[in-house]
C-alpha cells in the first residue's frame, strides 16, 4: 500500500492536481471573502461549522455532519472561513494519490499514473474542491474506499475489505448516498474467487457491524430529536426535487413550477400540528408521497434514472468562481425540458465563446469518457473475463451515477470519479498498444503474433480478468 520513496512522477501529479485547484481559490483569496464558494447548501453547512467552532451542539438533524465538523475543526483553529475552501482545494488534490494506489493495485503502475493524471485534471473535481460542499470531501473517502477495496481483491485480506466499509461509513456520515453501499460490497465479496464461503460470511458479517457501528450513534442521536432513525433528513427533499421533475416530464411543464407547487403544498400541509409534530412525521409523509409518484409512473421514474446529464464537465461552477456568470437561473430546468444546447444558451447568455477558456479541461473529459467506454466495451465483449470489472463499475462507479436520478448536478459524479479514471486509463492504453502493434500486424511474417506483454513490463494487462486474478501484485 505504500508509495515507493522514489516514485517522483506521483508526487508531481499530485502537485500539479493541488495547483489547478488552488487556481479557483484565488479568486476568493483576492477578493477576502469566501462567498464565491457558497451555494444554497452551504448556509446550513456553514452554520453548523460556526456553531461547533464555538463549543455549542449541532444544530438539528438538516444535514450530515461530516463537512461541518471538518470545517468547524478547520474555523476554530484558523478563525478564517477561507481556510476551509484552501484545505479542501489541497486534499481534493492529494486524493488523486488515491486514485494512483488503486489503479496501480489493480492494473499496473503506468495505469495508476494515467489514471491519477485523468482525476488530477478532471474539471468537475478541479473547480468543486474549493466550493463550501460536501462533494469533495466525500470523493476523497470514496477514492480511498476503493483503494482499500482493490487491496482486499488482490491478496484477499479480510482486513482491507473491512476497512473499505469502515471508510465507506464515514464517507456515509458525510453523503448519506453511501448508507446502502454496503450491499453492492456484499455482492462484489460473494463473487470473490479463492475464499472460501466461510471466510466469506465472517468477513461479510464482521465488516457489515463495523459499517453499522459507525453510523449508529449518530442515527440513535437523531432519533432521540424526533428527527428518526436516519443519518438526516434532507431524504425528504426527494419529493420536491426528484418528484418535481418526474411531475414535469408526466405534465410537460417546468421543474422549477413544480418544485414550488411543492412546496407550497407541503407548507400549507405541515402547519397541522398534531398530525406532523415533529420532523420524522414530516420526512415520512414526503417519502410516501415520493413513493406514490414512483408508483403512479414507474417506467417515467426509471428512465429519468439513468440520466447521461450527471456526466456533464460542472464548467458553470469554475465560471462562476471566476465571476464569469452567475448560478441559480433555473438552467436545470431547461436542460431536462429543453435539452442541452438550449442550456447552455440559456446559461451563457449567448456567449458561446465562454466554454472554449476550458478547453484543455474539456479535451480530459473527453479523453476519459472515450477511454472508459472503451475498456467496458471490451468488458461486454469478453463477458467471461469481463464480468467482474463490469461489476466493479456498477459498484463503485454506476451506483453513484443512478442514486440522484433525475436530479443532474454535475458535482454528483465526483464520487464516480476514481474508478472511471483507472477504466479509462485501461482503456487508453489498451487502444494506444492496438494502434502501436497494428502496422506491425500489416507486415509480412510472425509479427501478427506479437503478444501484448511485448508492450513493455509497465503496460497494464487488466481486461476484467486481472478482477478475477488472485496471481498478480
Amino acid at each position: 500500500m505504500n508509495l515507493p520513496k522514489t516514485d517522483f512522477p506521483v508526487l508531481l501529479i499530485a502537485l500539479a492536481g493541488i495547483l489547478l485547484r488552488l487556481g479557483f481559490v484565488l479568486p476568493g483569496l483576492a477578493a477576502g471573502s469566501h462567498e464565491r464558494y457558497l451555494r444554497p447548501d452551504s448556509a446550513f453547512y456553514m452554520h453548523a461549522a460556526q456553531e461547533l467552532a464555538a463549543g455549542r451542539h449541532y444544530p438539528g438533524s438538516v444535514r450530515a455532519p461530516g463537512f461541518p465538523a471538518a470545517a468547524a475543526l478547520l474555523l476554530k483553529c484558523t478563525g478564517e472561513p477561507l481556510a476551509v475552501p484552501l484545505f479542501f482545494a489541497v486534499a481534493g488534490g492529494l486524493a488523486a494519490v488515491f486514485v494512483y494506489g488503486a489503479g496501480r493495485a489493480y492494473a499496473g503502475r503506468g495505469a495508476g499514473l494515467l489514471a491519477e493524471a485523468l482525476y488530477a485534471c478532471d474539471l468537475t473535481s478541479v473547480v468543486n474542491a474549493p466550493m463550501l460542499l460536501s462533494d469533495t470531501f466525500f470523493g476523497i473517502l470514496t477514492a480511498l474506499q476503493l483503494w482499500f477495496f482493490v487491496l482486499f481483491w488482490k491478496n484477499g485480506r479480510p482486513l482491507f475489505f473491512a476497512v473499505s466499509l469502515f471508510t465507506a461509513a464515514l464517507g456515509a456520515l458525510i453523503r448519506p448516498i453511501n448508507l446502502v453501499w454496503f450491499l453492492p460490497a456484499l455482492v462484489l465479496l460473494a463473487c470473490k474467487p479463492g475464499l472460501s464461503l466461510r471466510n466469506k460470511f465472517v468477513t461479510g458479517l464482521a465488516a457489515t457491524l463495523i459499517f453499522w457501528a459507525v453510523l449508529t450513534p449518530w442515527m440513535v442521536r437523531n432519533a432521540r430529536r424526533g428527527a428518526g432513525f436516519c443519518i438526516d433528513v434532507n431524504t425528504g427533499a426527494m419529493l420536491h426535487q426528484n418528484g418535481a421533475m418526474l411531475l414535469a416530464e408526466v405534465n410537460k411543464s417546468d421543474f422549477e413550477k413544480e418544485k414550488a407547487a411543492i412546496l407550497a403544498r407541503l407548507d400549507r400541509l405541515f402547519e397541522d400540528k398534531k398530525r406532523f409534530p415533529d420532523e420524522k412525521s414530516r420526512v415520512d409523509y414526503r417519502k410516501r408521497a415520493y413513493m406514490r409518484l414512483i408508483a403512479a409512473h414507474p417506467f417515467i421514474w426509471l428512465k429519468q434514472q439513468f440520466q447521461w446529464k450527471i456526466l456533464l464537465p460542472d464548467a458553470p461552477t469554475g465560471f462562476e468562481i471566476l465571476g464569469l456568470t452567475k448560478s441559480d437561473r433555473g438552467t436545470m430546468g431547461i436542460l431536462a425540458r429543453d435539452g442541452l444546447f438550449a442550456a447552455i444558451r440559456h446559461y451563457f447568455d449567448g456567449r458561446l465563446f465562454l466554454p472554449l477558456l476550458f478547453l484543455p479541461f474539456l479535451l480530459v473529459t473527453a479523453a476519459v469518457y472515450a477511454g472508459c467506454t472503451f475498456q467496458l466495451c471490451r468488458d461486454l465483449f469478453r463477458l467471461k473475463t469481463g464480468w467482474g470489472e463490469l461489476l466493479l463499475f456498477l459498484a463503485f462507479s454506476e451506483y453513484y451515477l443512478f442514486l440522484p436520478g433525475a436530479i443532474t448536478a454535475p458535482r454528483y459524479q465526483i464520487p464516480a470519479l476514481p474508478l472511471i479514471s483507472i477504466l479509462a486509463a485501461e482503456g487508453l492504453l489498451a487502444g494506444a498498444r492496438l494502434l502501436r502493434h497494428r502496422p506491425l500486424r500489416l507486415s509480412k511474417g510472425p509479427a501478427d503474433d506479437i503478444p501484448v506483454e511485448a508492450a513493455g513490463e509497465n503496460t497494464p494487462q487488466t481486461e476484467g480478468a486481472e478482477f478475477l486474478s488472485q496471481d498478480r501484485r
